[in-house]
């Protein structure tokens, strides 16, 4: 599995509304669960995340053929939940003492938060490497099951192995990331395992 490439950038450039349905489909929940972390305000993170995405449909024409999407995304997901944080700590009405401490730690900690372009590509090297280093089958499996979005029992009847198989190959696929992919597990999360 790579990340979303830079042909969706191409079609979006060219109108392609399958392509903006697409990003919309895969990154949406993604995006309002990260904002939603440093918001603590689901309507809100749902209303940033909206914002994104009519910003990146108005600006499709404006993007760089070489736009890492995914970067892209979550960094004006990031500048958003900024300005927002800032308008919530800002606010003479705001009462609860303890939820505007914890918006001052989600605001410095989103701040250091990294949606470079870099981040992207170094995860992307990072999830490579440690794939390669399972048994075939393992990763096979693996793939088929978080990339492909495919159901054990689907996996199990193409490969010709139990359920007990795949769940087995799942599970000790899971504990090696965990492991190999320690430092990138949020951001892990994010793109490949939330739905």
């Amino acid at each position: 599995m790579k990340l979303v490439g830079p042909e969706i950038v191409q079609q979006l450039k060219a109108d392609q509304k399958s392509a903006f349905e697409e990003l919309y489909q895969l990154f949406y929940p993604k995006l309002t669960y990260f904002s939603n972390q440093y918001l603590l305000d689901s309507i809100e993170a749902e209303n940033i995340v909206q914002e994104v995405f009519a910003n990146l449909w108005e600006r499709r024409a404006q993007l760089a053929n070489d736009t890492n999407i995914q970067a892209w995304l979550f960094t004006v997901t990031k500048n958003k939940s900024l300005k927002r944080i800032e308008k919530m700590r800002s606010a003479q009405n705001y009462a609860d003492y303890l939820k505007m401490r914890q918006l001052d730690v989600n605001y410095q900690s989103l701040i250091v938060f990294d949606t470079s372009n870099l981040i992207f590509d170094e995860l992307q090297a990072k999830l490579d490497q440690a794939l390669a280093k399972l048994s075939p089958q393992v990763r096979i499996v693996f793939e088929k099951s978080r990339f492909e979005e495919k159901k054990n029992k689907e996996i199990a009847e193409e490969l010709g192995i139990s359920i007990k198989t795949v769940e087995a190959h799942i599970s000790k696929s899971l504990k090696h990331l965990r492991v190999e992919m320690k430092d990138y597990l949020p951001l892990l999360y994010l793109l490949f395992f939330l739905k």
